[in-house]
C-alpha cells in the first residue's frame, strides 16, 4: 500500500511542477490541458444469514456457476462485515484540440487495478466518434456504469452472473456514429480483444487453439425520443459475440481433464426513463429502468481424457435474466428504490454426453434507501432477499447493507 501512495505523491508532484511550468500557446495554454484528477471512496457493511457468505452462494448459482477457463473459483461478493469498493482514482482531460483522455485505477489495500486507459476523439466531421484503449463496453444500461453510478449497493444478478464482477471491460476499440436525425439516435460497433471471465474466456495454448485477437465484437444503438422538457427516455439494442474456450476437472482431483471451444453471443434491450420535477434537491424527481439480455453459448469438445469419445460433441448453454428497477426522490436529498430481477427463465444446458440439465430461475427483491448530503456524498442503506437455485438446492438469502461514498475532486459529468 505505501508503494501506490509514493505513486500517487510523484504523480501529484509532477502535476505541480507542470501547472507551475510556462505556459506555451497551441491556441491554448498549456495549463488548460493539464487533467482533472478525482478520488471516489466507496467502503460498506454488509451482513446476510447464509452460511458460507453471499459470494460463495452466487458463485453456485445453477447454470452461471460453473468454473470455467481453467481458473480457480473465486467468490466474488461481498464478505460479512466491513468491506471497501477500490478506491478510484482518475485523471482526465483534453489533450489537444482533437483528442481528449481519461485514466482511471482502483486501488485497495491488496494492490491497484487499471480500469480504464481511454484516448477519445472530439472534432471529427458527421458525428462520427471513436476511441481506444482499455474501457467498459456501452452495450446495455448497466455495463457502461462505474460503481459508484449504480443505484443500489451491487450489480443486477444478470449483469453479475453473466459477465462476471467487472462486467465487459476491455482492450479494444470503438467507432460510434450520432445520426442526423430529430430525435437522439446513436449506433456504436466494438472490438475487444476478447477475455471476458464469464462469458468470452480465452485460454490459448495445447490442446486449444491459439487465437490472435480481436476475439469479440459488440453492437448497439441507443435511441432517446423528444418526449418533453422533464421528460427523458432512452430505449437501447445489443449484440455481441466472440471466442469462448473452457478446460475443466471433471473428476475432482486438482488436474484439468477436459477441455472446449467455440463461441458464444448474447443480445439485449434496455429502457431508461427519467422525470425531472422543479423541485430542489431531487424531491419528486423520477427514475425507472430495466433490462434483459440473453445469452447462447455453444464449445465442441477437442480433448476429453476420462471419456475420448465425447470428443467432437458439443455443449450448448441458454441463459436469460432481467431487472427493473423504481428510484424515487420522496423529499430533498432522499430518495427510496426499488429493484426486481430474476435469471434462469431460460436456464438449459445440453451436455455432450447427450444428457440435458434444465436449471430453475433465482429471483430476488431489493430495497434500497439513500441520502445525498452534496453531489460529493452519498449514505446508502439497503436490504434484499434472494431466492438462489443451486445444484444443493433453493437457498433463501437475506441481507443488509449500509454505504458510505465521498468523491473528492472534479468529477465528469454521467451519461443519461
Amino acid at each position: 500500500m505505501r508503494r501506490f501512495l509514493r505513486l500517487g505523491c510523484l504523480a501529484l508532484g509532477a502535476l505541480a511542477v507542470a501547472r507551475s511550468s510556462p505556459a506555451q500557446e497551441i491556441g491554448r495554454s498549456w495549463q488548460d490541458f493539464n487533467p482533472d484528477i478525482s478520488i471516489i471512496i466507496d467502503g460498506f457493511f454488509h451482513y446476510d444469514d447464509s452460511d458460507e457468505g453471499l459470494g460463495h452462494v452466487l458463485s453456485e448459482v445453477a447454470g452461471f456457476g460453473h468454473v470455467h477457463a481453467g481458473e480457480e473459483h473465486h467468490h466474488h461478493g461481498p464478505e460479512a462485515g466491513f468491506n471497501l469498493n477500490h478506491l478510484e482514482l482518475a485523471l482526465s482531460g483534453e489533450i489537444d484540440p482533437a483528442f481528449k483522455g481519461r485514466a482511471i485505477v482502483g486501488v485497495t489495500p491488496e494492490g491497484a487495478e487499471l480500469e480504464e486507459a481511454v484516448i477519445e476523439t472530439t472534432s471529427l466531421p458527421g458525428g462520427v466518434g471513436m476511441k481506444f484503449g482499455k474501457f467498459f463496453s456501452d452495450f446495455g444500461r448497466i455495463n457502461p456504469q462505474h460503481s459508484h453510478e449504480w443505484d443500489f449497493t451491487d450489480a443486477p444478478l444478470v449483469n453479475l452472473l453473466m459477465f462476471g464482477a467487472h462486467g465487459v471491460n476491455d482492450i479494444g476499440a470503438q467507432v460510434s456514429w450520432l445520426v442526423p436525425t430529430r430525435s437522439y439516435l446513436l449506433l456504436g460497433a466494438e472490438a475487444f480483444q476478447g477475455d471476458n471471465e464469464a462469458t468470452f474466456p480465452y485460454i490459448g495454448g495445447e490442446p486449444l487453439p491459439e487465437l490472435g485477437g480481436p476475439r469479440m465484437g459488440v453492437g448497439w444503438v441507443k435511441w432517446a425520443p423528444d418526449i418533453g422538457e422533464r421528460h427523458g427516455l432512452q430505449l437501447g439494442a445489443s449484440y455481441g459475440f466472440g471466442a469462448r474456450q473452457e478446460a475443466h476437472d471433471g473428476d475432482a482431483d486438482g488436474t484439468l481433464d477436459h477441455w472446449l471451444d467455440g463461441g458464444a453471443r448474447f443480445w439485449g434491450l434496455d429502457l431508461v426513463y427519467k422525470l425531472d420535477r422543479p423541485a430542489a434537491y431531487g424531491r419528486g424527481d423520477l427514475l425507472f429502468q430495466c433490462e434483459f439480455i440473453r445469452r447462447d453459448m455453444d464449445v465442441e469438445v477437442v480433448r476429453h481424457d476420462p471419456n475420448p469419445a465425447l470428443v467432437g460433441k458439443h455443449k450448448v448453454d441458454a441463459q436469460d435474466g432481467y431487472y427493473m428497477q423504481l428510484v424515487y426522490g420522496f423529499a430533498p436529498r432522499w430518495r427510496v428504490g426499488l429493484r426486481w430481477e430474476e435469471v434462469g427463465l431460460t436456464n438449459r444446458t445440453d451436455l455432450p454426453d447427450g444428457s440435458v440439465e434444465d436449471n430453475d430461475p433465482s429471483r430476488r427483491l431489493s430495497l434500497m434507501c439513500d441520502f445525498s448530503n452534496s453531489e460529493f456524498s452519498r449514505l446508502r442503506f439497503g436490504v434484499t432477499r434472494g431466492e438462489y437455485a443451486t445444484d444443493a438446492g433453493v437457498q433463501d438469502v437475506w441481507s443488509v447493507a449500509v454505504q458510505l461514498q465521498v468523491s473528492l475532486g472534479t468529477h465528469g459529468a454521467h451519461k443519461f
